[in-house]
């Protein structure tokens, strides 16, 4: 297995990192642990390219992060990980998406700066933008460890394509999970329309129950899924905005990751992204892993 840990140094990157220490991996699993830094700015108009001064600049900052990736990078060595370093020139976004592409990583870590407005803005550059554009699951994390996990399912296809890369990855096996499945409310309006309408018949009222078994059987579904890759799980339904209500359920159940999935890609990844994926990115206080339909295989015997 491949895993692309990103860091900078900050208290947040070594939370991810701390994460990445504590779980279990599959044997030949590599870490990749990389930096991003920039590349000094030259005002000089393309005369300071010829400058010593410019290069000496660039591999200075190099240097030090370098430095700085062998010092973070000491607890996975020291725990029997198989750790790579690279020290990689310009923004960090592009950097992991780039890196996590060309190594084939079956999954991407990274940190997550701030908290409520400054949070929504660092995750806006970063973490937001490589979960939609990296190609495999990506791992936001927010605590140094996982003892609990809240998984939100969406139908049998989500269930399959998280339950396949969780049983691939085997991190999570044994630790306790709660499924959610989310039923959205028709709006007051409808609700009201369609009453006048059916001249209050029970159709509307058969229609919520439908839906509400539907998301019942699909909970129950990720449920016996994720028992049959040895993470006992219990499965409950919710009635509300997808986003908050599973925020919402990870915080009633002590979850600290939640696990949702991310359909499509490109334009449509990034609008999904938007409504659901990237809310419960952005504003739950726990870790968050996204996983999609696309990226490297996961198996432990194709990957090392």
């Amino acid at each position: 297995m491949k895993v692309l840990l990103a860091v900078d140094g900050s208290p947040a990157s070594l939370v991810a990192r701390d994460l990445v220490a504590g779980l279990h991996w599959p044997d030949r699993t590599t870490i990749h642990v990389i930096g991003a830094y920039q590349v000094p700015t030259d005002w000089t108009g393309g005369v300071g390219a010829t400058m010593d001064w410019v290069g000496g600049v660039e591999d200075a900052v190099s240097d030090q992060l370098a430095e700085t990736l062998l010092e973070l990078s000491r607890p996975l060595a020291e725990g029997g990980l198989h750790v790579e370093r690279e020290a990689l020139p310009g923004r960090a976004a592009d950097v992991i998406v780039d890196a996590a592409t060309r190594i084939g990583a079956d999954l991407v870590v990274t940190g997550s700066r701030g908290h409520g407005r400054l949070r929504s803005m660092l995750l806006g550059s970063v973490a937001a933008e490589v979960t939609t554009h990296a190609p495999c699951p990506v791992l936001v994390a927010r605590t140094p460890g996982v003892s609990r996990i809240l998984v939100a399912t969406d139908g049998p296809a989500t269930a399959g394509i998280i339950a396949t890369r969780l049983g691939d990855w085997g991190i999570f096996r044994g630790i306790p999970a709660e499924v959610v499945a989310v039923t959205v409310p028709d709006a007051p309006a409808y609700e009201l329309m369609v009453s006048l309408y059916t001249l209050g018949d029970e159709r509307l009222a058969r229609q919520r129950a439908e839906v509400a078994e539907e998301a019942g059987r699909g909970a129950e579904e990720m449920t016996r899924r994720l028992a049959e890759i040895g993470i006992p799980a219990t499965p409950h339904v919710r009635t509300g905005d997808p986003a908050p209500e599973i925020i919402a359920a990870a915080a009633d159940r002590g979850a600290d990751l939640i696990v949702t999935g991310s359909r499509g890609l490109g334009a449509l990844d990034r609008l999904l992204l938007g409504s659901v994926a990237r809310n419960v990115l952005t504003h739950a206080h726990c870790s968050v892993l996204v996983v999609r339909n696309a990226g490297a295989s996961t198996s432990q015997g194709g990957s090392e």
